[in-house]
């Protein structure tokens, strides 16, 4: 970190840790915490692969050779953190003849003026994350929309997605065998190399009302809603109420809509949902250092805020920067929920 030099007005200023403490706001995924948070040295992440694989031992004549095993086959992965800046800046004519916000009697700061765009960046980042995230569990790719990375974890590991049909239009289906067969593709897909805590379904808006509006499941959401504590059933990013998101745990699966849309676009696909398990150490999310000579080779955080004085007085220039990647380890743990009908 770059400390500021409270004796030169004109110094760079790394205002990273003041950002950190700007409270971020969690999506729905964020708060879920599927995705589990690493900072990185490097802007090239590198792991290896080892595949614990064995066979069933068979019967031989004793005198002869015994079965021969061979060692665990190991593949190495490297894949780019993209980056992602913001430029942004502050002259005198944003603080000039200007009032305070919300205070008819004073007039506006710098200071006030520094917190509104640094908590503005603070929220762009986190809404950044969450789109990324839900991009790397749709579609299993990284999110680089002009093309500087390219990652697509199905090939990288020679894996395809799993479809579940619910058949909603099918009054006789039965939701909980549907449920179930989601859960079994991941249990059979994990093997027993990888541990869970339970299964959540991220859910569009769609695709929720056509579940708990079944015939199958209705009655049992309706029991669901009315027992339960509806502020304990709704997500709601750093409490607040407007962002809340309905919940129902049915069948041992969790399933949450998501409502979150950016620019039109829904996180989730219309009549989608995203099965995927939790308390898993494979999805991941690695964070790398800043663009900056002073912070080459530490640790990423998750957002930089640095600033620079104009020595004429005339301009503050503030620059940002996230550097991220989500990592799908296994991503044959995703499984897609639909209605053909």
């Amino acid at each position: 970190m770059i400390v500021r030099d409270f004796a030169n007005g004109f110094s760079v200023a790394d205002w990273t840790e003041e950002l950190v403490y700007i409270p971020n706001s969690w999506g729905t995924i964020g708060q879920l915490g599927i995705f589990q948070e690493e900072g990185v040295a490097e802007h090239v992440v590198i792991f290896e692969e080892i595949l614990q694989n064995g066979a069933l031992i068979v019967d031989r004549v004793r005198g002869d050779r015994g079965n021969v095993g061979k060692d665990y086959s190991r593949k190495l992965h490297t894949f780019a953190v993209p980056h992602f800046p913001a430029v942004d800046y502050i002259t005198p004519q944003d603080i000039q003849g200007k009032r305070a916000y919300g205070d008819p009697s004073s007039a506006d700061t710098l200071d006030a003026v520094r917190m509104r765009k640094m908590e503005r960046i603070r929220r762009e980042h986190a809404w950044t994350l969450e789109a990324a995230r839900a991009q790397a569990i749709t579609a299993g790719t990284v999110y680089a929309p002009n093309g500087t990375v390219s990652q697509n974890w199905y090939s990288e590991f020679g894996k395809s997605l799993t479809t579940v049909d619910f058949t909603f239009g099918t009054s006789t289906a039965d939701m909980i065998s549907k449920g179930e067969a989601g859960i079994a593709a991941i249990q059979d897909n994990a093997g027993s190399s990888t541990q869970m805590t339970g299964v959540v379904a991220l859910c569009s808006p769609t695709f929720f009302a056509n579940l708990i509006s079944h015939p199958s499941a209705k009655t049992a959401y309706q029991y669901f809603a009315s027992t339960q504590d509806p502020l304990r059933n709704r997500l709601a990013p750093n409490g607040s109420a407007a962002a809340m998101h309905r919940e129902f745990s049915y069948g041992g699966v969790l399933y949450v809509e998501l409502r979150d849309a950016y620019n039109g676009v829904p996180l989730i696909p219309a009549g989608y949902a995203y099965m995927l398990p939790t308390g898993t150490d494979v999805f991941r999310t690695f964070f790398g250092p800043a663009n900056k000579f002073a912070l080459a080779n530490t640790i990423g955080e998750p957002a930089y805020f640095f600033e620079y004085a104009d020595p004429k007085g005339e301009r503050i220039e503030i620059e940002s920067e996230s550097n991220f990647v989500n990592a799908l380890y296994r991503p044959e743990l995703v499984i897609a929920l639909h209605s053909s009908n």
